[in-house]
């Protein structure tokens, strides 16, 4: 699909060259047309994410991107901010997030539990001014 776009775009923008300031209408009405498309494919994208809790991993799954996943074995620390909604999962407690689950998904309190209770018995959970071993 944005393939297509960009074809579409690179012939109003090489017409606009050969053509004068007939084209050069065509290709600021094409500008607009990819910045409401791109802006209608973000909001959907937005609304679409969820986050799957299974038994082997979690995975976050999003339309326009690829699917993000860690072994829940794998997991050594949960990190719940204390600024905002989402979970950060760590493979390595001191690197950097093998897995951020961020804010504006349903039932935040909900997710929290389903993948603090699918964790190896030894991960951390911190945040919240807490720390605690599951």
């Amino acid at each position: 699909m944005s393939a297509s776009g960009l074809l579409f775009f690179l012939l109003v923008v090489g017409t606009d060259y050969a053509s004068g300031v007939a084209a050069r209408e065509w290709s600021e009405l094409a500008l607009d047309a990819g910045i409401v498309a791109g802006l209608v494919l973000v909001v959907f994208n937005a609304f679409r994410k969820e986050v799957l809790v299974e038994e082997n991993e979690i995975r976050k799954v999003q339309p326009l991107w690829r699917d993000q996943s860690v072994p829940t074995s794998e997991i050594r620390r949960v990190h719940v901010p204390m600024t905002q909604d989402g979970l950060w999962l760590y493979t390595d407690p001191g690197g950097n997030p093998a897995l951020t689950i961020g804010g504006g998904l349903e039932a935040p309190d909900e997710l929290e539990e389903r993948v603090t209770e699918s964790v190896p018995p030894a991960a951390k959970i911190t945040g919240l001014g807490q720390e605690e071993e599951n």
